[in-house]
């Protein structure tokens, strides 16, 4: 399976640490040069069946005619100098981006810290799609 790659540039971050934890990723994109993700999910999960929408990953650009729950991603991958989103092709094609988008923060590395934590937080919180990758430091000999 091949996969559509884009890649933005992420300008700004929001975030929300309540009941819900909230990742927004400010970026500029064709469409829209104030374009956002916004991704969500409860802080616990509630253990109800079926499960309660808090319970799930949620993404949403800049409305809901833009969204999608976490069955569409496959991966939300926080690394030290980007996120990378992977969806399925329902996802991407309900988010309107590439089935693999990476939210880089070259222009902007001082907000790739708190972007990490709170995916840190989801995935503690057992969204099971979403995953910390740090970079390793070389040791020193």
């Amino acid at each position: 399976m091949t996969f559509d790659t884009h890649d933005f540039e992420i300008e700004e971050i929001l975030f929300e640490e309540g009941e819900l934890l909230v990742l927004s990723l400010g970026f500029a994109s064709a469409d829209d040069p104030l374009d956002i993700l916004h991704i969500a999910c409860g802080r616990t999960r509630s253990g109800a069946e079926p499960p309660l929408l808090e319970d799930r990953l949620y993404l949403e650009r800049t409305d809901q005619d833009l969204a999608c729950d976490g069955h569409a991603v496959r991966a939300l991958i926080g690394h030290s100098d980007h996120v990378e989103l992977v969806l399925t092709e329902e996802g991407a094609t309900a988010l309107g981006l590439a089935a693999r988008t990476r939210f880089r923060f070259t222009r902007q590395p001082s907000l790739a810290a708190d972007a990490l934590r709170l995916l840190a937080a989801m995935a503690a919180a057992g969204q099971s799609q979403v995953a910390v990758r740090k970079a390793v430091s070389p040791s020193a000999t």
